[in-house]
C-alpha cells in the first residue's frame, strides 16, 4: 500500500467533509461518518480526478465509498 497516496486521500476526504484527518483511516467508508454525505462524496470525486488527472465515471463514483475503495481505484486506473 502506498502511504503517500493514502495520506492525500484521506486529506481530500477531511478537506472536503470537516472531519478530522486523526479519525479516518484506511478501513473508514462514507457510512462511519455522517458528514460524509453524497454532496462531499461529488466534491472528493472531483478534487481525486483532477489530482490524480483520471475520469471517474458517475456510476463509479457511487462505488467508491470507502478509503481503501478509493486506493485500489486509483492504483489500478494508473
Amino acid at each position: 500500500m502506498n502511504k503517500e497516496k493514502l495520506n492525500k486521500i484521506i486529506k481530500i476526504i477531511s478537506k472536503n467533509t470537516n472531519i478530522n484527518e486523526k479519525l479516518i483511516s484506511v478501513d473508514s467508508c462514507m457510512n462511519d461518518f455522517p458528514k460524509w454525505d453524497s454532496l462531499a462524496q461529488v466534491r472528493i470525486m472531483i478534487e481525486l480526478e483532477k489530482k490524480y488527472k483520471t475520469k471517474i465515471n458517475t456510476s463509479k463514483m457511487s462505488d467508491l465509498i470507502s478509503v481503501l475503495k478509493i486506493l485500489n481505484f486509483l492504483d489500478n486506473n494508473k
